[in-house]
């Protein structure tokens, strides 16, 4: 795989996407960094389809707490995935979220977390475990393409999970007329929502 992108590789043209594609950058020079992230990005996208087909991406929740002065408590958590491939190495998220949003696989791992998130609500409640509110991503990519509320209120439905349990984050930095209906068409469902930028 690597010899077969780096045989590919026009060294211009890559600095000069390199350029277009940094704002405080106006003149690039091509250096084997360039290639190694063509590299890393191509061994990613190659290998995505198979680790989502094996269960690669783990739900690792992130818990939110309460303290009072005197003592803390749980009251939340925030879903996060973590890619763990057979070999049991951990990808940090910082190098293959941003490619997935890139190539849109971000909505088929969106989908998958969103599911596995359910699932183990339903989990925790069939083990008559107390509850809290998780959160779980949608990205922008995913608000322009799909009817995510009625996908997510179908899972919620499916799996029989109180509706205040999973907890809407959009991740959105920019109030835009998109992102605005979502949030309405959101909040009319019965969900929680917040803004994550």
């Amino acid at each position: 795989t690597d010899i077969r992108y780096r045989k590919s590789v026009d060294e211009a043209g890559l600095a000069r996407e390199y350029a277009k594609n940094t704002v405080q950058k106006k003149i690039a020079f091509f250096d084997e960094t360039l290639v190694d992230d063509v590299v890393r990005t191509g061994a990613i996208e190659e290998a995505e389809d198979a680790a989502l087909e094996n269960e690669e991406f783990k739900v690792y929740i992130q818990p939110k707490f309460r303290y009072n002065g005197q003592k803390s408590e749980v009251i939340g958590g925030e879903a996060l995935v973590r890619w763990i491939d057979q070999n049991g190495d951990i990808k940090p998220p910082d190098e293959f979220i941003p490619v997935f949003e890139e190539n849109g696989f971000i909505m088929e791992l969106d989908q998958y977390m969103w599911e596995e998130v359910c699932k183990l609500l339903r989990r925790w409640l069939d083990e008559g475990k107390r509850l809290v509110p998780i959160s779980v991503n949608v990205s922008r990519t995913y608000l322009s393409k799909y009817d995510v509320v009625d996908y997510i209120s179908q899972l919620v439905s499916m799996y029989e999970i109180p509706i205040q349990y999973l907890q809407i984050e959009i991740t959105e930095t920019s109030e835009n007329e998109e992102t605005i209906a979502c949030a309405k068409k959101f909040k009319d469902a019965g969900f929680t929502l917040m803004m994550d930028d």
